[in-house]
């Protein structure tokens, strides 16, 4: 028996335009997907011949990884898999390999591969595109990063791109967040998400608290560049180890690329998994208990004071929002002290299993005055702020601080004969993007925070409200730490600040608004059918 064929009526063998334009994609699928990663591999082949096995199937994986980001029509696996990547293989990746601008660079190819298929699929359809609202803050954020890049303190090309990856990576998930988190539905899988990371990160930070800098050195090059790096001091790198009973021991990176980093996921998984206690059927609470007790874990094992002050100002954000909402406050409330009941036994257990020495670093830390060692302890950079833009209004430049401060090469600013740092976040803000940026920014930050305090006052579903108070208390734990230390560089806090300003976007300034306000939510839909810009 022969297949039919689609024909065109009057053509002898035609085949359906619609049909013949498939069967183009799919060759031209196939091709990109097999000729690519042959050519590649055979040019590794020829160019360098000592190079490993492994090299060459991590190069042809990596291939097809965007490949897939780029063709696949869903945005919110796409997204999901990026999000999977940036919190369980992005540090491991690099560290593994060796720290280095090709292995940093990875995130934003796989950022620009997601990017670039939405883009495709939305010329491909034609349709009108309505930018969401805040846009005009982001583009307006956007805009005077790109100004800087002819500020005359920016010194030349690498600078530029540097300056442009610290401020402007994690952007485009302003638009996923208004795009996808639209529905219950979406807040509760975004929630679990989060949560796995924060409770995979937890456990493998846990197991390096036992592990000696030399045990955690031998995981690969960029783990012994951090752990027993060959300069130390001002001019070289700071050993991520601390001294306790005698002995050093390691700042555990969990699966991130430096240290803290499961306690930054933890700050952000908590809040969400208290509102996903709080709201879940009975016989799954106790999936949201789990993944809360990981991010306590993933938190506590950072080994990071600023996590630790930061996670208790999400907790106490999250009640704070849930309460505006005058709603089944108390379901926020039990989901507190479910955590609280099941953390005090279980953290003596755990405690007592890890070392007490393994938390020496947190001795600083006195419970009366937690809330208050963030906006304090670095006053001493913030507080000068004032005073360097008014010798420096415009700021020194981009990718002259942070972590794109060697990209291209070192570059020392003085102001007034002293040099500067991006201690704190909006220290960071205004040395690169001067009092414009610095301004830009804590509007942008401010509003949101007020958007959703206010918005949070109309929703007429109570569940609904402890999810979005679960959603956004993150985002005012973070706003606060940005006193103490910078976030936006970080691949933890980065992409859900931007995420968080999305999705405040859709909820409490876009079509969100009638939903929150309807007693009974919408059941969640397609992107593609819900959403100006098509997934």
């Amino acid at each position: 028996m022969t297949t039919p064929r689609l024909r065109l009526s009057g053509g002898a063998g035609a085949v359906h335009p619609v049909v013949l334009d498939r069967r183009i994609r799919d060759i031209a699928l196939v091709g990109l997907s097999g000729l690519v990663p042959a050519v590649i591999a055979l040019g590794l082949t020829v160019a360098l011949p000592n190079t490993s096995v492994l090299v060459v199937l991590g190069a042809i994986l990596a291939v097809l990884a965007i490949v897939a980001l780029i063709v696949n029509s869903r945005l919110e696996v796409t997204v999901g898999l990026l999000a999977v990547y940036l919190g369980l293989l992005d540090g491991p990746v690099k560290l593994g390999i060796g720290r280095s601008e090709a292995t940093a660079a990875i995130r934003n190819v796989l950022i620009l591969a997601v990017c670039l298929g939405a883009v495709m699929r939305l010329l491909a359809r034609r349709e009108r595109v309505k930018l969401p609202p805040l846009s005009g803050w982001v583009l307006a954020f956007v805009a005077i990063v790109v100004v800087n890049a002819f500020n005359p303190k920016t010194h030349g090309v690498l600078h530029v791109l540097g300056g442009f990856r610290q401020e402007l990576q994690w952007v485009p998930f302003f638009f996923f967040g208004y795009v996808l988190v639209r529905s219950k539905k979406r807040l509760r899988q975004l929630f679990i998400i989060i949560g796995v990371i924060g409770l995979a990160n937890g456990a493998v930070a846990t197991y390096q608290t036992g592990l000696s800098p030399a045990q955690l050195a031998s995981w690969g090059p960029g783990y012994r560049a951090l752990v027993q790096p060959t300069t130390v001091g001002k001019k070289g790198s700071i050993a991520r180890t601390y001294s306790s009973e005698g002995q050093a021991r390691v700042r555990p990176l969990g699966l991130g690329s430096d240290s803290g980093f499961s306690g930054g996921v933890g700050v952000i998984a908590l809040p969400c998994c208290l509102a996903l206690l709080a709201t879940w059927r009975s016989r799954r609470r106790w999936v949201a208990a789990l993944l809360g007790l990981g991010a306590l874990v993933a938190v506590a094992t950072g080994l990071g004071r600023l996590q630790v002050v930061g996670a208790v100002l999400g907790v106490f954000a999250f009640v704070a929002l849930a309460s505006l909402a005058g709603r089944r406050v108390t379901r926020a409330l039990g989901a507190m002290l479910v955590i609280v009941a099941l953390a005090v036994p279980l953290g003596a257990v755990f405690v007592s299993a890890v070392g007490g020495g393994t938390f020496k670093r947190y001795e600083s830390i006195a419970p009366s005055e937690a809330v208050s060692t963030v906006p304090s302890h670095k006053s001493s950079a913030w507080s000068k702020i004032p005073q360097f833009l008014a010798s420096a209004p415009l700021g020194v430049g981009l990718g002259t601080v942070g972590a794109a401060g060697g990209f291209g090469g070192k570059v020392t600013e003085l102001v007034e004969g002293h040099g500067v740092s991006a201690e704190t976040q909006y220290n960071l803000v205004a040395d690169e993007l001067g009092a414009p940026g610095l301004l830009a920014w804590i509007a942008l930050t401010i509003f949101v925070i007020v958007l959703v305090a206010r918005g949070i006052r109309r929703v007429g579903d109570g569940e609904l409200a402890i999810m979005l108070a679960g959603a956004f208390a993150p985002f005012i734990a973070l706003t606060l730490e940005g006193f103490s230390g910078p976030f936006i560089t970080s691949t933890a806090s980065g992409p859900y600040f931007w995420l968080a300003v999305g999705m405040a976007a859709y909820w409490f300034a876009g079509p969100g608004r009638q939903t929150r306000e309807a007693k009974i939510v919408r059941p969640d839909r397609h992107v593609g059918s819900a959403s100006p810009v098509a997934a």
